[in-house]
């Protein structure tokens, strides 16, 4: 429900941006005729970040409420930090169901950030994103780029 915001805002600021970012989106890069879990999961395991839109719309769909029982287990079961929240409308804890005890859980342990209501903070927003999901330069990476003439995409 909220792809309307993902490929109005998200999209173009980081798939068409310097560096470009690459997301995966299921209308796009989700493998036709396989498994919407397979898919999901799939996705999730090749990925470096998972970012969760969260609305009022995250919290009725049966879709996300797996999304995140996944990633759950990145998150905490191998402490990753894979998982970035973005909270897109203000959500009250008592609100999110029961089924969701992990999205509170998560809520209550992680940071998030939210998008903003005033326009002159959306560019702090962005900047913020970034941070989040850069992923950290190893020693592998610096002797990859010395060694090669290819740029490195992220």
């Amino acid at each position: 429900m909220d792809s309307g915001w993902v490929e109005a805002h998200l999209v173009p600021e980081l798939e068409q941006s310097e560096p470009p970012l690459r997301l995966c989106l299921h209308k796009r890069d989700f493998v036709p005729g396989g498994w919407i879990m397979d898919n999901i999961m799939d996705a999730i395991e090749k990925s470096h970040k998972t970012l969760f839109i969260l609305s009022q719309h995250f919290v009725r769909s049966e879709w996300c409420k797996y999304e995140l029982d996944f990633t759950h287990f990145r998150l905490f079961d191998q402490n990753d930090d894979a998982v970035v929240l973005i909270l897109l409308e203000p959500i009250d804890k008592k609100t999110i169901p029961r089924k969701f005890c992990k999205l509170r859980r998560v809520m209550n342990s992680r940071t998030y950030l939210e998008w903003p209501d005033d326009e002159n903070q959306i560019n702090r927003f962005w900047q913020s994103l970034r941070t989040a999901i850069q992923r950290p330069v190893t020693d592998n990476d610096k002797l990859n780029l010395l060694t090669s003439t290819t740029n490195l995409v992220i």
